[in-house]
């Protein structure tokens, strides 16, 4: 029985002793890539995606495109440009307030089950003899 006890304790203390020691460290990579490598890569990947999405996003920019005059020149049609999306803003907000409110509406007019009164004996028995197999 002592020897049973005493290899008990040392197999506890063996646990406690290699749950303490520190992981051991993950195998290096044979080849690690720089970071001018990542970024390299990166940039390639994010190309090859616009590419993709929009082809014409690929081809460059050319400078008279990038001089060209902006869609909007004057104050008047700037100020349209924001009403405008500031009225789509505000019913798109207004229409979801009232998909809320109607939803809260809806769970408020469902009805509860009553709860049975367990108070009152005949109650009481009538759940224990639907609640028995």
């Amino acid at each position: 029985m002592n020897k049973l006890l005493v290899a008990l304790i040392a197999g506890a203390f063996a646990t406690v002793a290699v749950a303490q020691a520190p992981a051991p460290a993950p195998a290096a990579p044979a080849a690690k890539a720089t970071a001018k490598e990542k970024a390299a890569t990166v940039d390639q990947t994010t190309k090859a995606a616009v590419a993709a999405e929009n082809p014409s996003a690929s081809a460059p920019v050319s400078k008279a495109s990038k001089e060209a005059p902006k869609a909007l020149p004057t104050k008047a049609d700037k100020q349209k440009a924001v009403d405008s999306t500031t009225a789509a803003a505000e019913s798109t907000a207004t229409s979801d307030a009232k998909k809320a409110k109607a939803t809260v509406d809806a769970t408020k007019k469902d009805p509860k089950a009553a709860k049975p009164n367990l108070k009152d004996p005949a109650t009481f028995k009538a759940e224990q003899k639907a609640s028995t197999p």
